[in-house]
């Protein structure tokens, strides 16, 4: 083809795409969405929005979500159900986003791709989805106060006393939820209700019938007297004893003192009476208590429990020897054991006459002829020193009086002794250091009165100690040592005389 014909063929093409842009775009100019209004074709969800301007769209969406937010969870567990709705486990959705890429439909390109959008959703609308966004946080709480609500705990076979007798009770199972998988909502679709069956686990308990009754012998007991004319006092052991009693605790647990007769109120059952308290003797409620933590803490020995925590006093008791105490102060001194043993634990516990006691339960393994007894050391005597003397001048210089007695302090050791198969054994138990404090005196300093000779630097109520040296007065009778385990010992044994102490 020469020269001249290329020309007109050229021109020929050239005008035909020019008629072919012109009618595209004549074409686009009848079809094009009217400014301010999205294009026909155009849906969020199953919300038509084509030819509403943005305002309208987004009312109309937004009416679609919250109808979709008021669709209801139904958690089926054990065949109970649970319902929520979506809103309610935290589910929302801006419609901003999805509105403005509407709004864009068949304007954000050329004439060409523009008009070829247009027809393309002519045919076949164009859908945008919502994205809901939920809060975990509000999902697992609902999950986690809701629903397992319906799973019932798997139950311990119990183990009660009645009337000297061992009773047992069956064990239940239960079950529990996974709580992430049943959190993992699905979206429903429209008009559906959204169906959970919530992922539960059999749980079975860990103290079958047949291992609580394994606990039937005694296997730790001892006992403690007080002073039953200090009423306060009395009532304070008693009320402790009584919080104590009846306790199980199972293979693997911990129990504590502190944590089972506390609250120390009025409100609880305690009354104001003499407890140590910075090296002094005062009045508190609950005073005393610490002679039930230290008769129990001489049970657990005897039965052999793991002690997890024990504290002595800051000063020596009389009802026990040194190192055979165990304090209970606020939330700094408990004592604690735990159950290192397969079967349960039973503690009974009381007070009479003037006594009180705790026998402790379980599963007797120990061989018949080891024999266990406990022996308290004391290493080191301190003096309680020169008197402490305050002066009171609204009393005559002639007055006198003692408000509260010294004591002497100790360094003790607790060791425990066992005889078995021809051997004997003998390993330190604890340690315990109690402060030695002097005697406190109140002497008048009233002006115009004759003075009186000054009182002996040394106290008179304590003498330097000797093997066994004593913080107080001794008393008539005190508790015996402790003695050889016996599987069969008498649950109470008869009553010493009782003593007044402060702890």
């Amino acid at each position: 083809m020469n020269k001249a014909r290329k020309g007109p063929a050229f021109l020929v093409i050239f005008l035909m795409l020019l008629l072919i842009v012109a009618y595209i775009y004549a074409a686009y100019q009848t079809v094009k969405p009217a400014r301010g209004l999205i294009c026909n074709g155009v849906f969020v969800e199953t919300v038509n929005v084509g030819g509403m301007s943005e305002d309208e769209a987004r009312t109309a969406v937004a009416q679609y979500r919250d109808e979709y937010l008021q669709r209801t969870v139904e958690v089926d567990v054990n065949g109970k159900t649970v319902s929520a709705t979506l809103e309610q486990l935290g589910y929302n959705c801006e419609v901003g986003d999805v509105i403005a890429k509407a709004m864009q439909v068949g304007k954000d390109g050329n004439p060409f791709t523009n008009y070829a959008k247009i027809r393309e959703i002519a045919t076949t609308p164009l859908v945008y989805k919502l994205k809901y966004d939920a809060k975990e946080k509000k999902i697992r709480t609902f999950v986690n106060k809701k629903c397992k609500k319906k799973c019932a705990k798997a139950k311990n076979a119990k183990v009660k006393r009645e009337n000297g007798t061992f009773v047992y009770t069956d064990a239940k199972e239960g079950s529990t939820i996974d709580v992430d998988s049943t959190a993992a909502v699905e979206q429903a679709k429209s008009g559906d209700a959204i169906r959970v069956k919530a992922d539960v686990t059999i749980q079975e308990p860990t103290v079958t019938k047949d291992l609580a009754s394994r606990c039937k012998d005694k296997i730790g007991s001892f006992q403690t007297n007080f002073n039953a004319g200090n009423v306060s006092r009395s009532k304070n052991l008693s009320n402790a004893a009584r919080l104590i009693n009846d306790h199980v605790i199972y293979p693997g647990e911990t129990f504590s003192v502190h944590d089972t007769i506390s609250p120390l109120t009025e409100e609880n059952g305690y009354y104001a009476a003499p407890s140590y308290s910075n090296g002094e003797v005062v009045d508190s409620i609950g005073g005393g208590v610490c002679q039930v933590s230290t008769t129990l803490y001489n049970a657990v020995l005897k039965a052999e429990l793991e002690v997890v925590e024990r504290s002595p006093h800051s000063m020596v008791v009389s009802y026990v020897k040194p190192s055979m105490d165990a304090a209970i102060a606020g939330d700094y001194k408990d004592f604690k054991f735990r159950n290192d043993t397969e079967v349960p634990i039973y503690i009974e516990g009381g007070v009479y006459s003037g006594t009180i006691y705790f026998n402790i339960y379980g599963e007797e393994t120990r061989s018949d002829d080891r024999e266990v007894t406990f022996e308290s050391e004391t290493t080191q005597t301190m003096q309680p020193g020169a008197d402490k003397i305050t002066y009171d001048k609204t009393k005559p210089a002639s007055y006198t009086k003692v408000t509260q007695e010294a004591h002497v302090g100790y360094k003790a050791v607790l060791w425990k002794i066992v005889k078995e198969n021809g051997k004997t054994k003998k390993t330190q138990i604890n340690s315990s250091t109690y402060q030695a404090v002097p005697r406190y005196v109140t002497k008048g300093a009233a002006e115009g009165t004759p003075a009186t000779p000054a009182a002996s630097a040394k106290p008179q109520t304590t003498k330097k100690a000797t093997k066994e040296p004593k913080a107080t007065a001794k008393p008539k009778k005190t508790a015996k040592p402790m003695a050889t385990v016996k599987p069969q010992e008498t649950a109470v044994p008869a009553a010493a005389e009782p003593t007044t102490e402060a702890q």
